[in-house]
């Protein structure tokens, strides 16, 4: 954009005088940088009104999310308060107390007899009924169980959970309700009583009612995680948020993050500030930058919740670009109005520039037609005296290029011409020292078959059908010379068959077959050339199952075809054929035209060599000669 403007005014510069000039782009630069201000100005107070916005959704989100987090938490505060002043549960827990007090060290033969055996189960019965109705007319309670000062454990669950007394030797949770400076309820998602099951762990301390500054028992809910789960994603609005939770000792965490929830033990080091009320700031959590709110709740422990900032970079992003959407869109008529303007004093010179690029384009023939007598009629005259010059040098340039291809194609017609009578005579030689049979006189006859056929009334080219009869001939003779070491097979399409070629294009590939492909080949081989069209293409195939070459033969070759046919080293080389016949091709149709090869080594190997020429290519050759 800013080359288009630079051009603009390069050519507004040269073109116009000062005055209109100046004026001109006043016109454009003046509204443009009014606009811009005013964009920039507005963009920055829009984004921070965004940001704001997201802040104070955030602040509502994280308010609701504690109301709702602060009332599951209040629930399981009634319920166990209602367990630990059961009677029940006071007496039994008392008792336990009591006993373990008065007979810490009595072996166990004392205290298994027979009726504090019975006294153990009817405990475990009344406490076991006692959890079961405060269980069922809770939904999301998993299981409730009570745990006394001598580790005895009382559980009500609805699933098959057990608590083992090794499970709370290696609780972590239950050590660190037991701490002296713990109050109220202590959680964990991750502890040895949770057992890996999709739950969260609450435990509370059970303080006996006649003397209550003794322990005499814990008290442990387990809660679904999906109670906590659930408020976390009703209140996920963006998406792309976390929700986590730290308990007021800072040694017990868990956050909720792409629907699932994990938790651990130790200093979540997240950077939030431990503020008595709420706080905003930014913290790093799993590699991304979260916008965090924080906020207390009432049991001590407190919650957060976070967005993604890119999220909010984001948000900004699409605002910032739908500013400049406009800003753009406001340039552009800006501009359109200022050209339209000047289109009035500079349209005889927007007729000189159409004119230009138009013989830029190779539209030969383009003039420009002007009134008047002022300079720009000049400049125009000029213009057509030089585009006609420019049309007569470029008749004599092609008229060059056509006499040089011309020359060309008989220079590779002359040398292959020769190149092919030496390898002809020279089978014709071996074959009568070799073989003394009436078979050389039909070598001779193929001979001269061939000779007809390549002088062909000193034509350029010959029609596909004639090359391949040639073709036919060339390969009876070489099955001769070879001793029928190779079968051939010659097909071709009716309906291209009188499409031209030049001559002698497909024998030097045929050759390659026979000498490079089937000679050394220890079985029988067998030769293929077809010609057929595919689509709008027309298709030659040589094809042979001989040794093949292996890959860095192929590249030689591929690299040879690319060369150029008059540097230094390509004449000489083994390929020169294949660059001769794909220079010819080239020469003839085009240089989009030529050669491609396939070729592997190995049993099932051999070489494909296909020729692709447009239809049309054939056709034009066919009618212009």
């Amino acid at each position: 954009m800013f080359k288009w403007i630079y051009v603009f005014l390069t050519q507004g510069y040269k073109t116009l005088n000062r005055g209109i000039f100046f004026k001109l782009v006043l016109l454009i630069a003046v509204p443009n940088m009014l606009m811009v201000i005013m964009i920039n100005q507005l963009m920055d107070k829009q984004i921070e009104q965004k940001i704001a916005e997201l802040n104070n959704t955030l602040l509502v989100l994280e308010h609701a999310t504690n109301r709702e987090i602060g009332a599951l938490f209040n629930d399981v505060t009634t319920l166990t308060n209602q367990i630990l002043i059961e009677s029940e549960v006071q007496r039994i827990l008392s008792a336990s107390r009591t006993a373990s007090i008065e007979k810490p060290n009595l072996p166990p033969e004392f205290i298994n007899d027979r009726k504090a055996l019975f006294e153990t189960y009817d405990n475990q019965a009344i406490i076991r009924d006692l959890l079961s109705r405060y269980r069922l007319v809770r939904n999301n309670i998993y299981s409730i169980a009570i745990i006394d000062m001598d580790k005895g454990i009382y559980v009500n669950t609805g699933e098959n959970y057990q608590i083992y007394p090794e499970d709370l030797s290696n609780s972590v949770l239950l050590k660190q309700v037991s701490l002296p400076n713990q109050a109220g309820l202590a959680w964990s998602v991750n502890d040895a009583l949770t057992k890996n099951v999709d739950m969260i762990t609450i435990a509370r301390k059970i303080y006996g009612t006649n003397q209550p500054e003794n322990v005499v028992g814990y008290v442990i809910v387990n809660l679904s995680l999906d109670a906590v789960r659930n408020s976390f994603e009703t209140y996920n609005y963006f998406g792309d948020m976390i929700f986590g939770m730290i308990n007021k000792s800072e040694n017990t965490w868990m956050i909720y993050d792409n629907k699932r929830i994990s938790g651990g033990y130790g200093k979540l080091d997240l950077n939030l500030h431990n503020n008595a009320g709420i706080s905003l700031s930014n913290t790093t959590y799993n590699d991304k930058m979260w916008r965090t709110v924080m906020r207390n709740l009432d049991m001590g422990d407190r919650l957060f919740i976070g967005l993604n900032t890119q999220y909010i970079d984001k948000q900004a992003n699409q605002f910032r670009n739908n500013m400049y959407f406009g800003y753009v869109f406001f340039l552009i008529l800006a501009v359109f109005i200022s050209l339209t303007g000047a289109k009035v004093l500079s349209q005889r010179i927007a007729l000189i520039i159409k004119a230009m690029r138009q013989f830029g384009q190779e539209n030969w023939g383009t003039r420009i037609h002007l009134q008047g007598k002022d300079e720009i009629r000049i400049i125009g005259d000029t213009f057509n005296s030089m585009a006609a010059h420019i049309e007569d040098l470029l008749h004599d340039v092609k008229e060059q290029q056509r006499l040089k291809r011309l020359f060309e194609l008989r220079v590779l017609e002359y040398q292959i011409n020769p190149h092919f009578l030496y390898n002809t005579l020279d089978s014709i030689h071996w074959m009568a020292l070799d073989n003394n049979e009436p078979k050389i006189s039909e070598m001779v006859n193929g001979l001269s078959k061939l000779f007809r056929i390549i002088l062909n009334k000193g034509k350029e080219t010959n029609t596909l059908q004639e090359e391949f009869d040639m073709i036919g001939i060339y390969m009876k003779i070489q099955k001769i010379r070879f001793e029928a070491r190779f079968d051939y097979d010659i097909r071709l399409s009716p309906e291209i068959s009188s499409y031209p070629i030049g001559k002698l294009v497909l024998q030097p590939l045929v050759e390659n077959s026979i000498v490079h492909g089937i000679r050394r080949l220890r079985s029988k081989g067998i030769i293929t050339v077809k010609g057929w069209r595919i689509d709008d293409d027309v298709v030659i195939e040589i094809a042979d199952n001989g040794v093949g070459m292996d890959t860095e033969q192929v590249r030689k070759q591929s690299t040879l075809l690319n060369s150029d046919l008059m540097e230094e080293g390509v004449i000489t080389s083994a390929g020169y054929g294949m660059k001769n016949v794909d220079s010819r091709l080239k020469l003839m149709f085009g240089d989009e035209y030529g050669l491609t090869i396939c070729s592997e080594r190995g049993p099932n190997g051999g070489t494909v060599i296909r020729i692709y020429v447009r239809e049309a290519a054939m056709i034009k050759k066919q009618t212009t000669g």
